[in-house]
């Protein structure tokens, strides 16, 4: 009797795993996210970027990659690590949407570190037992800018000093294909020195 209590308590007392996939998703894949992938491949073919599909990689509803890392005319620059950096379509289709906006602030690049890696959520630096949408191919940390005047802004150090960083943020907090960015401003202790954006996977 004891032991079937404690192990009660035990079960009830254990971090309860939440949820952070989008209403809808499922693995391995269903017929609904199939559907919403082919839409969005559908999307980049009529944008005219170049990408290829991945090899299936777990998690990534639609996996694909950018041979030259470039979404129209805005280049994303890796800071480390070696390609060929895989993501969720939806997440490129994202950042292609909003290409020209970002262009009109005068940004040609987009200096990133962590795109794809199956890891969960951190929250004043400890880690969760949220999947991240880093798992899923959905989310991109940046790191800086390259501007068409060739000057490179860091967000640790240009956060506060450069106008076209809270705009660049602006531009995907405004957009309904991207979740509420997160950066030095509202969570300061995590994002410090990049902006985390997270596309959204509209399923339903």
């Amino acid at each position: 009797m004891w032991v079937t209590l404690f192990a009660v308590w035990v079960a009830a007392s254990a971090p309860r795993k939440v949820a952070n996939m989008p209403r809808g998703w499922s693995w391995p894949p269903n017929a609904a996210m199939k559907r919403v992938g082919g839409e969005c491949l559908a999307r980049l073919d009529a944008a005219g970027i170049e990408f290829r599909k991945a090899k299936a990689i777990p998690k990534i509803s639609t996996a694909i990659v950018l041979p030259g890392l470039a979404i129209g005319e805005l280049m994303l620059t890796p800071l480390g690590g070696g390609g060929p950096y895989p993501m969720d379509c939806e997440l490129a289709a994202g950042i292609a949407e909003l290409g020209p906006s970002l262009r009109a602030l005068g940004i040609r690049a987009i200096r990133f570190r962590t795109l794809h890696k199956y890891r969960t959520v951190r929250k004043k630096g400890r880690k969760t037992r949220i999947l991240s949408r880093h798992a899923i191919g959905l989310a991109v940390d940046v790191f800086g800018l390259e501007l068409d005047d060739g000057r490179i802004v860091e967000v640790e150090h240009a956060w506060a000093s450069a106008d076209v960083m809270p705009a660049f943020a602006a531009v995907f907090a405004t957009s309904p294909r991207f979740r509420t960015p997160l950066t030095p401003a509202n969570d300061p202790h995590d994002h410090g020195d990049h902006i985390h954006l997270e596309a959204h996977l509209r399923i339903q």
